[in-house]
């Protein structure tokens, strides 16, 4: 082989290994950011991006506009696709809503854009009246599960059933519920039993579906068989019968009559199911175990079916405290679960600091293997989740964030973002969704040492333009921020910069992030890195605590300076 041929061989082959890397960074490859307090804004890794699609109130294409408490969000193909599909958006409102939007991938943009919207059409006088739609499922067959999150005894359409509990199967081409059984009207799913429902999954070949019951004395797991595969209004009910570990058996439920199908809960008593306290997702892992979240015992837990029994019943991830970027966070009130292409369990948390966690297929209790994706907005919790069947594209809502969040961050489609508003998202890696040049600047790290009464700040970008400016902000609390430096970018050293904090606050500890902004106020939140300060802490004393009537203040300085003191209440008023 002579030399040229050798350099052009060498070159095809470094093009190759550089192609490959490219393609191995996947929507599960981030570095954990540093789990914290909730801020005003959603801190994500700096390899990830988000454009928002849809807030609480936007305007519908046919009339209305898209209901409060989004939950969950589901992706649906059109034809396997991953650039083209419906997301609907269930509302966890009374009464319920369900809206469908028509979206297409940009690839020139690389931005995703609504080309139509609408309700669905939920008919009182055939199904009764709906409340509470939480979480859901998309089906093998591109259709759409929504869950009634609340059960009520009343009939107020007059067909036998209890108007709330149950499964809605939905079509999202035609924005219509489905007539599964074929008779008269469309219909509940209601051999399926009535429960508190709040997720559903069901095998590829849909000849099985499972659930559980978000109900902290009634949390039992649920099996259904359908009579014929794919279609849910005939089949076999079970209830898992277990000693919550270990082995376990499926009880049949009777659930031919309306009477039958209106008392699920009282049959799985009398089957003898066991409680796993609230079951807020059912999920089937590559592995082919089923997995499902206990959020009142803050654990993930799986097995495996075998038919008539289930074997191999443990615990996945633990309700236990977890080291993460040098902080300490416990992993606790899971909510929904998702699986991606690379088998890596995707868990939101429902209550807490209410962070996107993220689990690899080999996490154990001796070797774990658990990083946090997200820091979602104050006061609210991230719910639903789908992927693009490429498994590039994480559709997601933030719900109930507080309204009197203000501080705003840019999306991948150059929008200033405040979340302040439920609002649904779409979230990838940075290469794959809008034009990166649109940001100002790209975080790298965000670094804090406490020393000599001083706090010393190093951050690092992966790009900065000279008309980028830095603005240092610090808390006392996580979540109310206040400027105190401002570092312009032409002062880096090849992208790398410092600054210090010499003027301390008195307390125990303070939260630093930085903000780049350009020349057009685009501007770039860091993560939030947290400070432990030493004596700082006596400057003041508040008693009596609780505080009830009145407050006295103590001032411990023997010095004459002025001094500010603002004094919060526990809301923060």
């Amino acid at each position: 082989m002579n030399l040229s041929v050798n350099k052009r061989l060498s070159s095809i082959l470094l093009m190759t290994f550089a192609g490959f890397l490219a393609n191995a960074q996947t929507i599960g490859t981030f570095t954990s950011v540093t789990p914290s307090a909730q801020t005003h804004n959603l801190i994500l890794p700096a390899s990830h991006t988000f454009q928002r699609i849809i807030r609480s109130g936007d305007a519908l294409t046919f009339g209305g506009t898209l209901g409060g408490n989004p939950d969950f969000t589901g992706y649906v193909p059109i034809v396997a696709s991953s650039s083209n599909g419906y997301l609907s958006i269930s509302s966890e409102t009374a009464p319920a809503e369900c809206a469908i939007l028509n979206l297409s991938f940009d690839g020139l943009t690389k931005l995703w854009q609504v080309t139509q919207s609408g309700k669905v059409d939920l008919p009182v006088a055939e199904i009764g009246y709906c409340a509470g739609f939480c979480s859901g499922t998309v089906t093998p067959n591109n259709t759409v599960m929504v869950c009634e999150e609340g059960t009520l005894a009343v009939d107020g359409n007059f067909d036998g059933y209890n108007d709330l509990g149950w499964i809605i199967e939905i079509d999202p081409a035609t924005r219509k519920v489905i007539n599964q059984d074929g008779t008269g009207g469309v219909d509940k799913l209601w051999a399926m039993g009535n429960q508190v429902h709040e997720n559903v999954t069901i095998k590829a070949d849909q000849t099985v579906a499972y659930w559980g019951a978000d109900n902290g004395t009634n949390g039992f797991v649920y099996k259904f068989v359908p009579a014929v595969a794919g279609n849910y209004s005939n089949g076999d009910l079970y209830v898992l019968q277990t000693a919550g570990i270990g082995n376990g058996t499926w009880k049949i439920i009777a659930n031919t009559t309306i009477t039958e199908r209106n008392n699920t809960i009282s049959a799985s008593h009398a089957a003898g199911a066991y409680n796993f306290n609230r079951v807020e997702d059912v999920e089937i892992g590559p592995d082919g175990k089923v997995y499902f979240a206990s959020t009142g015992m803050g654990k993930v837990l799986r097995f495996t079916d075998d038919g008539a029994t289930v074997s191999n019943l443990e615990t996945f991830i633990d309700n236990v405290d977890f080291t993460i970027g040098g902080v300490t966070a416990k992993f606790e009130w899971p909510d929904n679960l998702a699986f991606d292409g690379d088998g890596n369990l995707w868990v939101l948390q429902d209550g807490g600091d209410n962070h996107i966690w993220v689990v690899e297929p080999g996490h154990t209790a001796a070797n774990p293997q658990i990083k946090i994706f997200a820091n979602t907005p104050a006061g609210s919790e991230p719910t639903g989740i789908t992927f693009s069947p490429d498994y590039k594209y994480l559709f997601l809502s933030i719900q109930h964030p507080n309204g009197t969040n203000t501080t705003t961050q840019t999306d991948a489609a150059g929008h200033d973002v405040t979340f302040d508003n439920p609002t649904t998202l779409v979230i990838a890696r940075t290469e794959n969704l809008g034009n990166g040049s649109i940001l100002p600047v790209q975080f790298v790290s965000l670094q804090v040492q406490t020393g000599n009464q001083q706090v010393a700040l190093n951050w690092s970008t992966s790009r900065t333009g000279d008309n980028i400016v830095f603005i240092i902000e610090r808390s006392l609390d996580g979540t109310r921020f206040e400027k105190i430096a401002k570092v312009s970018a032409h002062q880096a050293i090849q992208n790398n910069f410092n600054y210090i904090d010499n003027q301390l606050p008195f307390s125990a500890k303070a939260y630093y992030r930085i903000k780049g902004c350009d020349q057009n106020n685009q501007c770039v939140y860091s993560a939030i890195k947290m400070a432990k300060l030493t004596n700082n802490t006596s400057l003041f004393t508040l008693y009596p605590q609780p505080v009830l009537d009145f407050v006295q203040v103590k001032f411990n300085n023997a010095t004459t300076l002025k001094a500010a003191i603002n004094i919060y209440s526990a809301d923060g008023k």
